[in-house]
């Protein structure tokens, strides 16, 4: 699979980017444009020659930013008037997260909304005092155009160089305030849970599932809350939601019908038209939220698109090492979307006089249902009633249907595919050794929990430093840092891992770690931010303390120290996730709709915990199939491997050979289990808790 940086044309001279390891920087490499990275030396530079800085922002997947790209960097006279006047700088977001969160505040503070391309405008000292996303490079689309734009920015930081730093100075301060240190004490509201529910009840599409219009998208946290809370109390309407949701993402265009995985999100309210790049994240938390779907209804259509899922993201997204890259593009051969749809000629070019049957399955039409009579793959209701006049059994029916996708995905495979954005993310990897062990736990195949463990052992050797987590791995090459969602997500996935292979040695690892995210990204009063306090780089300190795409990684924290203080029995991690909680509680009281993860960490920390102890090896297996069967939000699992864990929960537990269950709610204990059927029945009686 080609990466993204293979399509350069090298007969151009390369600018300030050449040497950089992102592959979004090396896509701009070789514009007249004469970009720098974001360096000690290129801010200097802006400094020294008193000019103003050009800040681009994006990542490699991005659509848009390859738009900006073809429209602007690579014309001649718009490049020419930026090196003239400005001082140019390349970001990848996804490498540096905490300038992507400082400067989108400043472009929504301006714009009141963001995106990428993200493209602001900042003094030499790093001040923003114009922000936008996409610029066309003339006036059109309702926008300004970029040459005209960039033209009187550079005479006014000439001609009226003090009303700019009045603003800038004016947003400085409000962008300071806002990620001040908040109140040092607080109580969360004890009905904050009932009230997010009922936020997000409230935003649910009843017709097509999900929240709000469009453009759509998964918001797996969401759903998997919501899946919590249902187990708690047993509110069907809760449990119709998500199902009615996850179904409808898992039929539609969203989802790759063909090879599996997701879309980052839909443009439409129906699922239907997906925006066609595919990102590591999204599909490692959607693997989690389908495994709990799974585990609460045990339908096997949940198991079906975890398998699709997991496998999707090792057949193209792993390293021959053992991590997993980032992203696969939108675009193929310069088009949104090409690469995944099909028109009906060619599906029965294919499938001959057999392709009525996939056609009709899979809603492809001569008209189409995109671009150019183009056909994104697709099941409805119209799917469901063809399937159910069908003269096949329903056995028999998707064995024909399984069969001839394959074809479908063997012809695709032939096409020229979307470029892989190959860097290797901490973060994003963490996420996804918690997908594979919730996809090991309900599927039970052995290549997920080796993805899984791989993962862990390349972060372990590759991005540990004397002790220091690193954010990016590319070419052999480590960069961008030190982050609180590499810790926080990393744990996560250390603590999930620790489950399907109950090897102490990654508890023990999640616990160093978490030690050290304490010194590094939080203050006195228990706020946390997202970057250490000695980052030179920084005019402000970055926070980010809502959920978006992905969780609040200060949240994920929070629950995950809790969780690392249940197993080891360490108090003071459990005292500093409750001054963390205590911190953030005016703004989840405020919005909880938006801080979800922090609720969730929050309902955690307040629940029944449930104790689930195994010790012994005879049996273990069949053991650990029962404990793996049922969806247990608020426990915790400990299994004595090789008798070498000093924790509270293992004593006076130990055993040699035959396999024993504990199970503790709220400190009571029921008896030993001492058979997989009875540790079932000991289980089942747990579903509400």
């Amino acid at each position: 699979m080609k990466n993204m940086t293979e399509n350069i044309n090298s007969e151009k001279s390369a600018n300030h980017l050449i040497n950089e390891s992102s592959p979004y920087l090396l896509q701009h490499a070789y514009n007249p444009v004469d970009w720098y990275p974001w360096s000690d030396g290129s801010l200097e530079k802006a400094r020294l020659e008193d000019k103003p800085i050009f800040l681009s922002i994006g990542y490699a997947a991005c659509h848009w930013c390859h738009v900006m790209e073809k429209e602007s960097f690579e014309n001649e006279e718009i490049a020419a008037i930026l090196n003239e006047h400005f001082v140019s700088i390349k970001v990848d977001r996804e490498q540096r997260p905490d300038l992507d969160q400082i400067y989108m505040s400043a472009t929504m503070a301006i714009n009141g909304s963001g995106g990428w391309p993200m493209s602001v405008f900042l003094t030499p000292d790093l001040r923003p005092f114009f922000a936008g996303t996409y610029f066309p490079p003339d006036d059109m689309y309702g926008r300004p155009g970029f040459k005209g734009l960039i033209t009187q920015i550079a005479a006014a930081y000439k001609n009226n160089r003090q009303n700019i730093e009045d603003y800038a100075q004016s947003l400085t301060d409000a962008l300071k305030s806002s990620y001040s240190p908040g109140e040092t004490a607080g109580k969360i509201d004890t009905t904050i849970i009932d009230t997010a529910i009922t936020q997000l009840m409230r935003s649910y599409d009843a017709l097509h599932g999900g929240f709000g219009a469009a453009p759509k998208f998964p918001h797996p946290i969401d759903l998997s809350f919501m899946m919590r809370i249902y187990a708690s109390n047993g509110d069907e309407n809760l449990m119709d939601a998500v199902e009615h949701t996850l179904q409808s993402m898992a039929r539609g265009g969203i989802y790759d019908q063909i090879g599996g995985g997701f879309h980052r999100y839909s443009v439409d309210a129906g699922w239907l038209v997906p925006h066609f790049e595919k990102m590591l994240y999204d599909n490692a938390l959607l693997a989690v939220t389908y495994s709990d779907a799974y585990k609460l209804t045990h339908n096997e259509f949940y198991r079906k698109i975890v398998r699709e899922t997991l496998d999707f993201i090792i057949r193209e997204m792993q390293d021959e090492n053992g991590g997993f890259y980032s992203s696969l593009d939108a675009d193929s051969e310069g088009k949104e979307g090409k690469y995944y749809v099909w028109k009906k000629a060619d599906i029965e070019r294919l499938l001959g006089e057999d392709a009525a049957h996939f056609c009709r399955y899979y809603n492809i039409t001569d008209k189409g249902n995109f671009e150019h009579q183009t056909n994104i793959p697709n099941i409805n209701g119209d799917s469901d009633r063809y399937r159910e006049a069908s003269e096949f059994d329903a056995h028999s029916f998707e064995k024909i249907i399984n069969e001839q996708k394959q074809l479908i995905f063997n012809e695709r495979q032939k096409r020229i595919r979307p470029l892989m954005d190959d860097k290797i993310l901490t973060s994003w990897n963490g996420l996804a050794i918690s997908g594979f062990a919730g996809g090991f736990q309900i599927a039970g195949e052995e290549k997920f929990r080796s993805a899984a463990l791989r993962t862990a052992e390349f972060i372990r050797d590759k991005l540990i430093r004397e002790d220091k987590l690193f954010h990016s791995y590319r070419s052999a090459k480590i960069s961008g840092g030190q982050f609180l969602e590499d810790y926080a997500y990393l744990i996560q996935g250390l603590i999930d891992l620790y489950e399907i292979v109950y090897d102490f040695e990654w508890i023990n690892l999640a616990k160093r770690l978490a030690n050290s995210a304490i010194i590094l990204f939080s203050d006195d009063s228990g706020n946390l931010y997202i970057s250490p306090a000695n980052q030179k780089d920084h005019f402000i300190r970055p926070k980010d303390i809502t959920d978006g795409a992905l969780p609040a990684p200060g949240s994920i924290l929070i629950h995950s120290l809790i969780k690392l203080a249940d197993i080891t029995g360490d108090k003071d991690l459990y005292g500093r996730a409750e001054k963390f909680i205590t911190a953030l509680a005016p703004t989840i009281n405020q919005m909880p709709h938006g801080m979800i993860s922090a609720v969730s960490a929050y309902d955690y920390m307040i629940s029944d915990k449930i104790e689930i102890v195994l010790v012994g090896e005879k049996e273990r297996d069949r053991f650990l199939g029962e404990i793996y069967k049922y969806y247990c939000s608020n426990g915790i699992i400990v299994v004595s491997n090789r008798g070498e864990e000093k924790i509270n929960l293992l004593d006076g537990r130990q055993s040699n050979e035959k396999t024993t269950a504990y199970i503790c709610k709220n400190f009571a204990c029921n008896l030993p289990a001492e058979s997989p059927a009875e540790l079932g029945k000991q289980l089942a009686s747990l579903r509400g808790s």
